[in-house]
């Protein structure tokens, strides 16, 4: 990577597909600045103990862990295009991972690794920004899930946050995108998902869009 290059365009190619060593720090980095998120996004998912569950953009891996948890008797499946935060992940599921409750792949969002009508449950945490044909995304996580599987995306940064502008400032020099909630669920009925919603978190600007296959 260019050494020259700003430091915003440097850090939101980390953020968009981490590499190398830089990409290497950016697993735990996440992992802590994700956890709240991460948090609310589970609470959202209503997991169920054999539920079957993938994150799209698992980054380290951290909610995995806390997914698998939650359903003992199913299944997570995580996927990353990057190599590196697919070895976090691995490395920091490895347990579950041995027994088979878990498994990480590495692939893109525009042609996921699973056969259809494989997932209860989808999520996508804070990696929906980065996705190149959001509706093209959408349609793939509808074609993995089950009829009347959930799909839950959230981000941080939004057009509904109330200092907007500063945020949608700081992206466009990272060089993706910010939504707002009526734009999310546009998508997702696009994409061929029903019942769609959108959740605000207050006191925090987070956005939530969740649609029903």
């Amino acid at each position: 990577m260019n050494s020259f290059m700003p430091f915003s365009r440097v850090f939101g190619a980390q953020c968009r597909k981490p590499s190398g060593w830089l990409g290497w720090l950016m697993g735990p980095l996440m992992n802590w600045r994700h956890r709240p998120l991460s948090r609310w996004t589970i609470e959202l998912m209503d997991i169920q103990p054999n539920s079957a569950i993938l994150d799209i953009g698992c980054g380290g891996g951290m909610a995995i862990k806390e997914m698998a948890r939650i359903a003992n008797g199913g299944f997570v499946a995580g996927v990353d295009y990057s190599p590196v935060m697919v070895r976090q992940a691995l490395k920091h599921n490895a347990a579950a991972v041995e027994a088979e409750r878990v498994a990480v792949n590495r692939g893109d969002i525009s042609n996921l690794p699973f056969a259809d009508a494989s997932f209860d449950r989808a999520c996508a945490i804070e990696s929906f920004n980065y996705w190149p044909e959001p509706v093209a995304g959408l349609r793939e996580v509808f074609r993995v899930l089950k009829d009347g599987g959930l799909v839950v995306i959230t981000t941080a940064w939004n057009k509904e946050m109330d200092n907007r502008l500063k945020y949608a400032a700081m992206a466009e020099k990272m060089r993706f995108p910010l939504y707002a909630g009526a734009e999310m669920m546009a998508m997702l009925t696009a994409a061929g998902f029903s019942r769609v919603q959108f959740h605000l978190k207050d006191g925090r600007g987070w956005l939530c869009t969740i649609g029903v296959k």
